[in-house]
């Protein structure tokens, strides 16, 4: 009787130890494919500046994919900002993870959170081979192979709304990004990227054009504000 009982306890012990094993190790795959997922297919951003008033507000999430590579003209993407660091694979992935099931509001290493020094969202809006110039924070695009220059909202894919704030009488408008500049000609694999709010944004007037490769993802879904939930 002691026998069995032995027995039939070795036996429980050794089915739950099966059990707890099987568990753990579903639970390192499931972790091991959305860190995966959020680092090669689709991972989530905070927004936490006005750069991109008013379509994308301040506090808003938006998932971005590297897989999205056709950037076309007025696309949100992220960029990768000159002076950006690199940041461990662990580490990116960890943050995109904790960033998502917190809609944002909690970054690991708070990575998004640098200014300047990380990850930035903007605006595609001149394209390989455009001629372009600026009068008052607006762009005129000449695109490659036509005669006649167009503002950036009329050759936009889609429409977008911009903020443009008129500067006080007497400013100085060597202060701050200019709103102003004369003809240029984007090279090949040259985009040319700005925020949606002209005044205040860092952009590509201070960065110059970047390179496809400095332009990581491309947005696909905003999904936090809720009342804002949108497709790019």
């Amino acid at each position: 009787m002691n026998k069995e009982l032995y027995e039939l306890s070795y036996s429980l012990k050794k089915e739950m130890r099966q059990r707890v094993l099987s568990i753990v190790c579903m639970l390192v795959a499931v972790y091991i494919v959305i860190n995966l997922i959020l680092a090669f297919v689709v991972f989530p951003v905070r927004q936490v500046s006005v750069s991109m008033e008013s379509d994308v507000g301040r506090n808003s999430c938006i998932m971005f994919s590297p897989l999205k590579k056709h950037f076309g003209r007025g696309a949100v993407v992220l960029v990768n900002p000159l002076d950006s660091e690199d940041v461990p694979f662990l580490k990116k992935a960890g943050s995109s993870f904790v960033s998502f099931v917190t809609a944002g509001q909690v970054s690991a290493g708070n990575m998004n959170n640098l200014v300047g020094k990380e990850r930035q969202i903007r605006r595609v809006v001149g394209l390989p081979g455009d001629t372009i110039y600026m009068r008052d924070y607006v762009l005129y695009i000449k695109p490659r192979g036509e005669k006649y220059f167009l503002t950036e909202f009329e050759l936009a894919e889609k429409s977008y709304n911009v903020n443009v704030s008129t500067n006080p009488a007497g400013w100085d408008n060597s202060i701050g990004v200019i709103g102003s500049f004369e003809e240029m000609t984007l090279g090949r694999n040259e985009y040319f990227v700005l925020g949606d709010s002209r005044i205040s944004c860092i952009d590509s007037r201070l960065w110059g054009p970047l390179k496809k490769d400095d332009v990581c993802a491309g947005a696909v879904l905003q999904y936090f504000p809720f009342s804002r939930l949108s497709l790019f």
